[in-house]
């Protein structure tokens, strides 16, 4: 019940996001050092940091072309079969937090 909770909060976090613009969003450089070291301090691992560092742009360019939280949460898990639903939803918020932030809701 816990996990069904917290993805369908993640999940309107990002869904209430604000809309993309016509205009593409520049990409983000972000704070890769910080990205990396939340992913760190939350319990998320990876095998590489470019691969993690990509993936999370790769959250970016989902929201900003319009994909709803629980698509993205979803295409999260789909491609890191070693997430469940929970750890897709919270390194799709921090990926957001850190390249994206204009995606995430300000309630």
């Amino acid at each position: 019940m816990r996990l069904a909770l917290t993805t369908i909060g993640i999940a309107a976090l990002i869904g209430l996001a604000a809309p993309a613009h016509a205009d593409p969003a520049p990409p983000a450089a972000g704070d890769d050092a910080g990205f990396l070291a939340t992913l760190h301090r939350v319990g998320i691992g990876y095998a590489s940091p470019d691969a993690a560092v990509a993936s999370a742009k790769a959250v970016c360019t989902c929201l900003n072309n319009g994909e709803s939280g629980l698509e993205l949460v979803q295409d999260v898990k789909t491609h890191n079969p070693g997430f469940d639903l929970e750890g897709a939803s919270h390194f799709a918020v921090i990926a957001a937090k850190y390249y994206c932030p204009q995606q995430l809701s300000k309630a």
